[in-house]
């Protein structure tokens, strides 16, 4: 029968577990330390104000997430290939392009931070709040740049049980620091900050000393990192630089989606950032899902096995299909849960969250679909089209619908985003219709001498 073809053999999915969970888990307990400080930061009634400050960040972090895409892609088939070296030197690339892109960064939000937090917010009451998190978490990313560039290559190597020890560590450090600088020396939103900056820090050194005691294949010190010349970084930036470019639109297009929400009120926010950071701990399997699918179609198409990278992405769909319904189900029945731990008062607030989980418990089931098949075309190399298919789409679709909502007198947070979600269903099918044209299987260590 037809769907027999999105069935995988025992062997796929004991490779898939061993690979993905470690992954999942990571992802996790990202999302874990995630909603714990946000807890935190609600019993003092600064959610907002973080909420805000996050918007600015992740303007840097989706760039640095779309440098990590590349390099994680070439990573995984060098791997395959047996091309350590060129790893190291991949490695190398991602560093130069990742600390640039933090420089630049933390330049704009020192000379022009306030301006940004206005923007998404115009609430000067917020505004001081906003910025005293927002500083320290921008001076953060230079620690995180350095432990992303070992991650990305534990987990080219298939080591994700490193990179899921590197994010336990991490996320009890957070907590923590949070805990303390919270609570003990009562610093307030500063000290939730703090917390970060220095678990970045903890991190970045516990992770490069592992380095260094272990001495993996990808690393042979820090000159065969920067040994390249352009015939080298030319096809990463051909390839690289689209994915980039998408995740830095994607992540102003997500804070542009924020702008609209907040044209709705403080109160709106709220129920954002919260249903938000849910949604966050709902995605794990998603994103950790997903580098799994990278790694391992990555590794196939380095090695030249073409038509088992086809057949092995086909029984990822199948497997996405069973997370999404599982993702639906999690997000609609334990959001009473998730929500009493959070400090809302306020009954409409507290119906407006369940309202808001119930859409976004499909929002994570479509996105599980197009998410697995983006990382499938990004382990190819087909980011042209992905651009188009991510951000094109979210532009063309998804912003014009929340400002129109806007702008047409839709006051309830919750329709408003349900009417949005018209974009991941017109992402869903273009997505498909690529993915089968399988122009995305091509073996990318072959533009490398």
């Amino acid at each position: 029968m037809e769907f027999r073809k999105y069935i995988g053999d025992e062997d796929f999915y004991k490779k898939v577990l061993r690979v993905a969970l470690p992954c999942a888990l990571s992802q996790l307990l990202l999302s874990c330390r995630s909603i714990i400080s946000s807890i935190m930061v609600s019993s003092i009634g600064m959610v907002t104000a973080v909420g805000n400050a996050i918007n600015v960040l992740n303007l840097h972090d989706y760039l640095l997430w779309g440098i990590e895409a590349g390099a994680a892609l070439f990573g995984a088939q060098f791997f395959g290939a047996k091309q350590y070296k060129n790893m190291a030197r991949i490695q190398g690339i991602f560093l130069l392009f990742s600390m640039l892109n933090a420089s630049i960064w933390i330049f704009v939000t020192f000379m022009y931070g306030d301006r940004l937090l206005l923007f998404y917010l115009n609430d000067p009451e917020i505004l001081p709040y906003s910025w005293t998190y927002l500083k320290y978490v921008m001076i953060s990313v230079i620690f995180m740049c350095f432990s992303l560039s070992f991650k990305c290559m534990y987990q080219a190597m298939h080591r994700t049980r490193i990179t899921f020890i590197m994010s336990f560590s991490y996320v009890i450090c957070n907590i923590i620091c949070d805990y303390l600088f919270i609570y003990v020396f009562h610093t307030g939103v500063a000290g939730a900050g703090m917390a970060i900056l220095l678990s970045e820090a903890i991190s970045s050194a516990g992770i490069f000393l592992y380095t260094l005691k272990t001495r993996p294949v990808f690393f042979t010190g820090f000159k065969e990192m920067f040994t390249f010349d352009f015939s080298f970084i030319k096809p990463f930036i051909q390839k690289v630089l689209p994915i980039a470019f998408n995740e830095m639109l994607f992540g102003f297009g997500q804070s542009l989606f924020n702008k609209a929400y907040g044209m709705l009120g403080s109160s709106s926010m709220e129920v954002i950032y919260i249903g938000s950071e849910i949604l966050s701990l709902a995605l794990f399997i998603v994103w950790g899902y997903g580098e799994a699918v990278s790694i391992l179609t990555g590794t196939l198409l380095g090695r030249g096995r073409i038509e088992e990278a086809k057949e092995e992405s086909r029984y990822h769909l199948g497997l996405s299909f069973v997370a999404g319904m599982f993702l639906w189900l999690f997000m609609v029945l334990l959001s009473p849960l998730f929500l009493h731990l959070y400090h809302i008062s306020d009954p409409a607030t507290y119906s407006a969250c369940r309202g808001l989980l119930a859409v976004y418990g499909f929002k994570a089931f479509l996105r599980v679909f197009t998410y697995v098949m983006f990382c499938t075309l990004k382990a190819g190399g087909d980011s042209r089209i992905y651009n188009l298919l991510d951000s094109g789409i979210m532009y063309s679709v998804g912003i014009p619908i929340a400002f129109a909502g806007v702008y047409l007198g839709i006051k309830n947070i919750v329709v408003l985003v349900l009417l949005c979600q018209i974009e991941q269903v017109v992402r869903f099918f273009l997505t498909l219709k690529r993915y089968n044209s399988y122009k995305w299987a091509n073996n990318l260590t072959r533009l490398v001498k």
